[in-house]
Protein backbone atom coordinates (compact mmCIF):
# COMPACT_ATOMS: atom_id res chain seq x y z
CA UNK A 1 0.00 0.00 0.00
CA UNK A 2 1.04 3.81 -1.09
CA UNK A 3 0.20 6.86 0.59
CA UNK A 4 1.19 10.50 -0.31
CA UNK A 5 1.24 12.74 2.13
CA UNK A 6 0.87 16.80 0.32
CA UNK A 7 2.46 19.22 3.03
CA UNK A 8 5.01 16.57 4.60
CA UNK A 9 7.96 19.36 5.23
CA UNK A 10 5.20 20.75 7.74
CA UNK A 11 4.60 19.95 11.07
CA UNK A 12 1.39 17.92 10.95
CA UNK A 13 2.53 16.15 7.74
CA UNK A 14 6.28 15.18 8.95
CA UNK A 15 4.44 13.78 11.76
CA UNK A 16 2.25 11.69 9.52
CA UNK A 17 4.62 10.61 7.56
CA UNK A 18 7.01 9.20 10.50
CA UNK A 19 4.09 7.64 11.68
CA UNK A 20 3.33 5.78 8.65
CA UNK A 21 6.80 4.52 8.06
CA UNK A 22 6.59 2.25 10.91
CA UNK A 23 3.04 0.47 9.76
CA UNK A 24 4.01 -2.47 8.40
CA UNK A 25 3.41 -2.71 4.43
CA UNK A 26 2.98 1.26 3.87
CA UNK A 27 4.65 2.91 1.75
CA UNK A 28 5.38 6.64 1.79
CA UNK A 29 5.48 9.55 -0.94
CA UNK A 30 6.06 12.38 0.91
CA UNK A 31 5.56 15.47 -1.42
CA UNK A 32 6.30 19.55 -0.75
CA UNK A 33 7.30 22.37 -2.42
CA UNK A 34 11.01 22.40 -1.53
CA UNK A 35 13.78 20.16 -2.71
CA UNK A 36 16.17 21.15 0.24
CA UNK A 37 13.34 20.73 2.90
CA UNK A 38 12.24 17.19 1.41
CA UNK A 39 15.58 16.34 1.24
CA UNK A 40 15.94 17.45 5.39
CA UNK A 41 12.81 15.41 6.06
CA UNK A 42 14.51 12.25 4.11
CA UNK A 43 17.53 12.37 6.33
CA UNK A 44 15.05 12.49 9.41
CA UNK A 45 13.02 9.77 8.42
CA UNK A 46 16.11 7.18 7.40
CA UNK A 47 15.61 4.22 9.09
CA UNK A 48 11.98 4.85 10.36
CA UNK A 49 10.49 1.79 8.37
CA UNK A 50 9.34 0.65 5.26
CA UNK A 51 10.09 3.06 2.03
CA UNK A 52 9.88 6.41 1.73
CA UNK A 53 9.90 8.21 -1.77
CA UNK A 54 10.40 12.46 -1.63
CA UNK A 55 9.11 14.59 -4.65
CA UNK A 56 8.75 18.08 -5.08
CA UNK A 57 4.61 18.57 -6.02
CA UNK A 58 2.95 21.67 -6.17
CA UNK A 59 -0.66 21.60 -6.18
CA UNK A 60 -0.85 24.72 -8.68
CA UNK A 61 0.72 21.85 -11.17
CA UNK A 62 -2.19 19.41 -12.20
CA UNK A 63 -0.50 17.30 -14.55
CA UNK A 64 2.13 16.41 -11.50
CA UNK A 65 -0.20 16.03 -8.90
CA UNK A 66 -2.01 13.25 -11.12
CA UNK A 67 0.87 11.83 -11.45
CA UNK A 68 1.28 11.19 -7.76
CA UNK A 69 -2.35 10.31 -7.48
CA UNK A 70 -2.44 8.12 -9.14
CA UNK A 71 0.54 6.17 -7.84
CA UNK A 72 -0.89 5.87 -4.44
CA UNK A 73 -3.98 4.59 -2.82
CA UNK A 74 -4.60 7.16 -0.38
CA UNK A 75 -3.25 11.21 -0.51
CA UNK A 76 -3.43 12.95 2.58
CA UNK A 77 -3.50 17.03 2.45
CA UNK A 78 -1.75 18.06 5.17
CA UNK A 79 -0.96 21.77 3.35
CA UNK A 80 -1.53 24.93 5.44
CA UNK A 81 -4.80 26.12 3.86
CA UNK A 82 -8.24 24.48 4.13
CA UNK A 83 -9.31 25.73 0.60
CA UNK A 84 -6.33 22.88 -0.72
CA UNK A 85 -8.98 20.07 0.54
CA UNK A 86 -11.83 20.53 -2.00
CA UNK A 87 -8.95 21.00 -4.79
CA UNK A 88 -6.83 17.53 -3.58
CA UNK A 89 -10.34 15.20 -3.27
CA UNK A 90 -11.54 16.44 -6.49
CA UNK A 91 -8.37 15.37 -8.51
CA UNK A 92 -8.18 12.56 -5.91
CA UNK A 93 -11.89 10.95 -7.30
CA UNK A 94 -10.48 11.86 -10.94
CA UNK A 95 -7.36 9.81 -10.22
CA UNK A 96 -9.37 7.04 -8.06
CA UNK A 97 -7.41 7.40 -5.14
CA UNK A 98 -9.00 7.83 -1.21
CA UNK A 99 -8.22 11.39 0.61
CA UNK A 100 -7.91 12.35 3.66
CA UNK A 101 -7.65 16.10 4.51
CA UNK A 102 -6.08 17.57 7.98
CA UNK A 103 -8.00 21.41 7.46
CA UNK A 104 -10.26 23.53 9.76
CA UNK A 105 -13.59 22.13 10.11
CA UNK A 106 -15.63 25.47 8.45
CA UNK A 107 -18.92 25.04 6.69
CA UNK A 108 -17.49 26.69 3.55
CA UNK A 109 -15.62 23.77 3.02
CA UNK A 110 -17.83 21.10 3.79
CA UNK A 111 -20.36 23.20 1.76
CA UNK A 112 -17.73 22.15 -1.48
CA UNK A 113 -17.04 18.77 -0.42
CA UNK A 114 -20.66 17.58 0.12
CA UNK A 115 -21.15 18.81 -3.96
CA UNK A 116 -18.47 15.69 -4.90
CA UNK A 117 -20.63 12.93 -3.20
CA UNK A 118 -22.06 12.09 -5.78
CA UNK A 119 -18.59 11.80 -7.79
CA UNK A 120 -16.89 10.26 -4.79
CA UNK A 121 -19.74 7.00 -4.75
CA UNK A 122 -19.52 6.74 -8.81
CA UNK A 123 -15.81 6.20 -8.56
CA UNK A 124 -15.93 4.02 -5.79
CA UNK A 125 -13.54 6.85 -3.74
CA UNK A 126 -13.55 7.45 -0.26
CA UNK A 127 -13.19 11.29 0.51
CA UNK A 128 -12.67 12.06 4.23
CA UNK A 129 -12.04 15.31 6.13
CA UNK A 130 -11.53 16.86 9.30
CA UNK A 131 -8.82 14.54 9.68
CA UNK A 132 -6.43 14.75 13.28
CA UNK A 133 -7.53 15.83 16.41
CA UNK A 134 -9.55 18.96 16.68
CA UNK A 135 -11.51 18.15 14.49
CA UNK A 136 -11.30 15.06 13.93
CA UNK A 137 -11.22 13.31 17.69
CA UNK A 138 -14.49 14.84 19.36
CA UNK A 139 -16.58 13.46 17.29
CA UNK A 140 -15.46 10.03 17.90
CA UNK A 141 -15.20 10.22 21.15
CA UNK A 142 -19.16 10.54 21.76
CA UNK A 143 -19.62 8.18 19.65
CA UNK A 144 -18.12 5.77 21.92
CA UNK A 145 -18.85 6.79 24.95
CA UNK A 146 -22.84 6.68 23.50
CA UNK A 147 -22.25 3.12 22.02
CA UNK A 148 -21.32 2.26 25.67
CA UNK A 149 -23.94 3.84 27.46
CA UNK A 150 -26.75 6.17 25.69
CA UNK A 151 -25.85 10.05 26.44
CA UNK A 152 -27.95 12.68 27.47
CA UNK A 153 -24.60 15.30 27.25
CA UNK A 154 -21.42 15.19 26.09
CA UNK A 155 -19.42 17.83 26.43
CA UNK A 156 -15.43 17.69 24.77
CA UNK A 157 -12.72 19.95 25.87
CA UNK A 158 -9.21 20.19 23.98
CA UNK A 159 -5.99 21.98 25.19
CA UNK A 160 -2.52 21.79 22.49
CA UNK A 161 -0.07 23.60 24.33
CA UNK A 162 2.84 23.91 21.47
CA UNK A 163 6.22 25.74 22.77
CA UNK A 164 5.85 28.25 20.06
CA UNK A 165 9.30 29.43 20.69
CA UNK A 166 11.05 26.20 20.13
CA UNK A 167 9.34 25.03 16.37
CA UNK A 168 9.86 26.65 13.32
CA UNK A 169 6.86 27.87 11.28
CA UNK A 170 6.90 28.67 7.63
CA UNK A 171 5.52 32.46 7.49
CA UNK A 172 2.65 31.08 5.39
CA UNK A 173 1.71 28.44 7.80
CA UNK A 174 1.26 31.32 10.76
CA UNK A 175 -1.07 33.65 8.22
CA UNK A 176 -2.75 30.69 7.19
CA UNK A 177 -3.45 29.96 11.31
CA UNK A 178 -4.25 33.73 11.54
CA UNK A 179 -7.02 33.59 8.73
CA UNK A 180 -8.60 30.20 10.04
CA UNK A 181 -8.80 31.12 14.04
CA UNK A 182 -11.47 34.56 12.52
CA UNK A 183 -13.45 31.43 10.82
CA UNK A 184 -13.95 29.76 14.32
CA UNK A 185 -17.67 29.43 15.32
CA UNK A 186 -18.41 29.58 18.97
CA UNK A 187 -21.93 27.34 18.48
CA UNK A 188 -22.76 24.59 21.04
CA UNK A 189 -25.89 22.80 21.38
CA UNK A 190 -28.12 22.80 24.58
CA UNK A 191 -31.28 21.38 25.39
CA UNK A 192 -31.46 20.88 21.54
CA UNK A 193 -31.10 23.91 20.92
CA UNK A 194 -27.85 25.37 18.73
CA UNK A 195 -26.76 28.84 21.24
CA UNK A 196 -23.38 31.19 19.94
CA UNK A 197 -21.36 33.00 21.71
CA UNK A 198 -17.95 32.84 24.24
CA UNK A 199 -20.05 33.61 27.19
CA UNK A 200 -21.10 29.53 27.01
CA UNK A 201 -17.80 29.16 28.04
CA UNK A 202 -16.67 25.87 30.08
CA UNK A 203 -14.31 24.83 32.55
CA UNK A 204 -12.01 21.38 31.95
CA UNK A 205 -9.62 19.84 33.87
CA UNK A 206 -7.11 18.10 32.10
CA UNK A 207 -5.80 16.04 34.76
CA UNK A 208 -2.28 17.42 34.40
CA UNK A 209 -2.13 18.91 38.23
CA UNK A 210 -2.87 22.68 37.09
CA UNK A 211 -6.83 22.65 37.89
CA UNK A 212 -9.89 22.94 35.43
CA UNK A 213 -9.22 25.62 32.54
CA UNK A 214 -11.60 28.08 30.86
CA UNK A 215 -12.56 26.38 27.46
CA UNK A 216 -14.41 28.59 24.44
CA UNK A 217 -16.79 26.85 22.63
CA UNK A 218 -15.67 26.01 18.69
CA UNK A 219 -18.35 24.20 16.17
CA UNK A 220 -17.29 21.54 14.52
CA UNK A 221 -18.97 19.26 11.72
CA UNK A 222 -18.42 16.24 13.59
CA UNK A 223 -20.19 17.09 16.37
CA UNK A 224 -23.03 18.99 14.44
CA UNK A 225 -23.15 15.16 12.95
CA UNK A 226 -23.90 13.29 16.18
CA UNK A 227 -26.40 15.86 17.35
CA UNK A 228 -28.43 14.99 14.73
CA UNK A 229 -27.92 11.53 14.38
CA UNK A 230 -28.21 11.06 18.18
CA UNK A 231 -31.76 12.77 18.99
CA UNK A 232 -31.66 11.66 22.91
CA UNK A 233 -28.43 13.69 23.21
CA UNK A 234 -29.80 16.56 24.44
CA UNK A 235 -26.70 18.90 24.61
CA UNK A 236 -23.35 18.84 22.67
CA UNK A 237 -19.96 21.14 21.94
CA UNK A 238 -16.50 21.43 21.76
CA UNK A 239 -14.50 23.74 23.76
CA UNK A 240 -11.03 24.42 23.05
CA UNK A 241 -8.52 25.95 25.68
CA UNK A 242 -6.77 29.16 24.59
CA UNK A 243 -3.29 30.64 24.62
CA UNK A 244 -3.30 32.82 27.74
CA UNK A 245 -4.70 35.72 28.70
CA UNK A 246 -2.10 38.33 27.06
CA UNK A 247 -2.60 36.43 23.45
CA UNK A 248 -6.61 35.59 23.99
CA UNK A 249 -7.40 39.52 24.82
CA UNK A 250 -4.63 41.24 23.30
CA UNK A 251 -2.43 40.32 20.81
CA UNK A 252 -4.83 37.82 18.81
CA UNK A 253 -7.43 40.22 18.28
CA UNK A 254 -5.46 42.86 17.13
CA UNK A 255 -3.95 40.22 14.72
CA UNK A 256 -7.52 39.10 13.72
CA UNK A 257 -8.49 43.04 12.81
CA UNK A 258 -5.44 43.19 10.84
CA UNK A 259 -5.84 40.04 9.40
CA UNK A 260 -8.11 41.15 6.27
CA UNK A 261 -5.86 44.45 5.23
CA UNK A 262 -2.24 43.35 6.26
CA UNK A 263 -2.47 39.90 6.73
CA UNK A 264 1.39 39.59 6.50
CA UNK A 265 1.88 42.35 9.43
CA UNK A 266 -1.11 40.29 11.31
CA UNK A 267 0.78 36.95 11.16
CA UNK A 268 4.10 38.42 12.60
CA UNK A 269 2.26 40.09 15.14
CA UNK A 270 0.24 37.14 16.25
CA UNK A 271 3.39 35.18 16.45
CA UNK A 272 5.46 37.11 18.22
CA UNK A 273 3.08 36.94 20.96
CA UNK A 274 2.56 33.23 20.95
CA UNK A 275 6.66 32.91 21.06
CA UNK A 276 6.47 35.44 24.45
CA UNK A 277 3.23 34.80 25.67
CA UNK A 278 2.08 31.17 25.11
CA UNK A 279 3.01 28.25 26.89
CA UNK A 280 6.34 27.31 26.79
CA UNK A 281 5.64 23.23 27.00
CA UNK A 282 3.95 21.10 25.11
CA UNK A 283 1.19 18.49 26.17
CA UNK A 284 -2.34 17.96 24.46
CA UNK A 285 -5.38 16.54 25.70
CA UNK A 286 -9.47 16.41 25.40
CA UNK A 287 -11.74 15.23 27.95
CA UNK A 288 -15.11 14.32 27.51
CA UNK A 289 -18.13 14.98 30.30
CA UNK A 290 -20.98 13.32 29.99
CA UNK A 291 -24.16 12.24 31.45
CA UNK A 292 -26.53 8.57 30.19
CA UNK A 293 -29.55 8.51 29.97
CA UNK A 294 -29.66 6.54 33.49
CA UNK A 295 -28.10 9.46 35.06
CA UNK A 296 -24.49 8.01 35.23
CA UNK A 297 -21.53 10.14 34.72
CA UNK A 298 -18.84 9.68 31.86
CA UNK A 299 -15.57 10.44 31.51
CA UNK A 300 -12.74 9.95 28.62
CA UNK A 301 -9.71 11.18 28.30
CA UNK A 302 -7.37 10.82 25.29
CA UNK A 303 -3.67 12.50 25.71
CA UNK A 304 -0.16 12.46 24.25
CA UNK A 305 2.51 14.79 25.96
CA UNK A 306 3.28 15.57 22.01
CA UNK A 307 0.66 17.79 20.47
CA UNK A 308 1.68 17.21 17.11
CA UNK A 309 1.73 13.36 17.37
CA UNK A 310 -1.98 13.49 18.58
CA UNK A 311 -2.92 15.15 15.74
CA UNK A 312 -0.91 12.61 13.22
CA UNK A 313 -1.99 9.20 15.82
CA UNK A 314 -5.80 9.89 14.42
CA UNK A 315 -4.65 10.01 10.69
CA UNK A 316 -2.70 6.94 10.66
CA UNK A 317 -5.59 5.34 13.08
CA UNK A 318 -8.05 6.58 10.04
CA UNK A 319 -5.97 5.83 6.79
CA UNK A 320 -5.50 2.27 8.12
CA UNK A 321 -9.63 1.96 8.02
CA UNK A 322 -9.50 3.41 4.80
CA UNK A 323 -7.21 0.93 3.24
CA UNK A 324 -8.95 -2.07 4.70
CA UNK A 325 -12.80 -0.35 3.35
CA UNK A 326 -12.79 2.63 1.63
CA UNK A 327 -16.11 3.70 1.76
CA UNK A 328 -17.18 5.46 -1.17
CA UNK A 329 -18.75 8.83 -0.14
CA UNK A 330 -18.11 12.26 1.44
CA UNK A 331 -17.47 11.69 5.42
CA UNK A 332 -15.40 13.58 8.46
CA UNK A 333 -13.18 11.43 10.20
CA UNK A 334 -15.51 10.86 13.09
CA UNK A 335 -18.11 9.66 10.43
CA UNK A 336 -16.23 7.40 8.64
CA UNK A 337 -13.93 5.18 11.41
CA UNK A 338 -15.63 2.22 13.54
CA UNK A 339 -15.09 4.13 16.64
CA UNK A 340 -13.72 0.97 18.99
CA UNK A 341 -10.98 -0.19 16.42
CA UNK A 342 -9.93 3.42 16.09
CA UNK A 343 -9.17 3.61 19.52
CA UNK A 344 -7.39 0.57 19.87
CA UNK A 345 -5.05 2.08 17.25
CA UNK A 346 -4.93 5.48 18.72
CA UNK A 347 -3.95 3.61 21.77
CA UNK A 348 -1.57 1.00 20.37
CA UNK A 349 0.39 4.44 18.25
CA UNK A 350 1.25 5.99 21.58
CA UNK A 351 -1.87 7.85 22.42
CA UNK A 352 -2.95 7.63 26.20
CA UNK A 353 -6.93 6.58 26.16
CA UNK A 354 -8.82 6.10 29.64
CA UNK A 355 -11.91 5.30 30.54
CA UNK A 356 -12.65 5.19 33.98
CA UNK A 357 -14.30 1.88 35.86
CA UNK A 358 -17.57 4.15 37.18
CA UNK A 359 -18.83 4.10 33.78
CA UNK A 360 -19.37 0.65 33.09
CA UNK A 361 -19.35 -0.33 36.96
CA UNK A 362 -16.25 -2.69 35.10
CA UNK A 363 -12.40 -2.80 35.26
CA UNK A 364 -10.94 0.10 33.26
CA UNK A 365 -11.37 -0.60 29.38
CA UNK A 366 -8.38 -2.12 28.27
CA UNK A 367 -8.54 -0.78 24.35
CA UNK A 368 -5.39 -2.42 23.24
Amino acid sequence: MRVAVLGATGQAGRTVSRLLLQEAAIDVVACGRNDERLDALAASLSGSGSALTTTVCELSDEARLREVLASVDVVVGATSRWTDGPRIATQAIEAGTSYLGLYLSSPQKWQQLRALEAASRDRGIAVVDDGGVHPGLPGPMIRFANDESPLASAWVGGKLSVNWRARRFAPETVRDFAAELGLMDPALMRDREWVRGYRHSRRFDFGDGRGPVSCVPMCLEEVREVANEFPELQSTGFFIAGFGSVVDYGVLPLALALGSVRPRTASRILLWGLRQFASSSEDAALVLEGVALDGRRITLKVSHPDPYLLTGIPVVATIRQILAAPKPGVWTQSAFVEPRRFFQDVERLGASVTFPADVLNAEMIELG
